[in-house]
């Protein structure tokens, strides 16, 4: 179980801050920041950020975040991102990503890029909370514009 210092940086994170943001709002220096993130990442099982994130909303270790009119996104969003969005969410690197789908480094790279700008976020702890805005992650999941 997250700390409610845990969950804090967390919640920070998952909003698109970045640690420097995320210490300035919680009053604490960068360093205890990444602290925090280190010792959720723990408890969690991952040391990728973006998992971490995904598996506190699993877990009910952050609340689940309001959901959002997606069904554009979800047909607008194209199947090398919606790979890396979960993959990143699961707790693959770009590299393990690359790996997996047999794709140059750059070119998934490229696609977790994009994937960032299509659903509007800040990182990719912030691209997993979108999308679990955007049920394309969690327990109601979209598919491809299907439910």
């Amino acid at each position: 179980m997250l700390s409610p210092r845990e969950r804090l940086a967390l919640r920070g994170i998952a909003r698109g801050r970045t640690s420097m943001q995320t210490a300035i709002a919680m009053r604490v220096s960068d360093r205890q920041v990444t602290a925090l993130l280190d010792s959720a990442g723990g408890k969690l099982g991952t040391r990728e950020r973006a998992a971490m994130v995904h598996r506190a909303y699993k877990r009910g270790q952050l609340d689940a975040p309001v959901f959002l009119d997606g069904s554009v996104v979800g047909l607008l969003m194209p199947d090398d991102q919606r790979t890396v969005l979960v993959g990143l969410a699961g707790g693959a690197t770009v590299e393990e990503i690359a790996v997996g789908e047999g794709l140059p480094v750059s070119e998934v790279r490229k696609s977790a890029r994009c994937m960032v700008l299509t659903l509007g976020a800040a990182s990719a702890p912030h691209a997993v909370t979108r999308g679990w805005q955007y049920r394309l992650l969690g327990t109601f999941t979209v598919r491809a514009g299907r439910v």
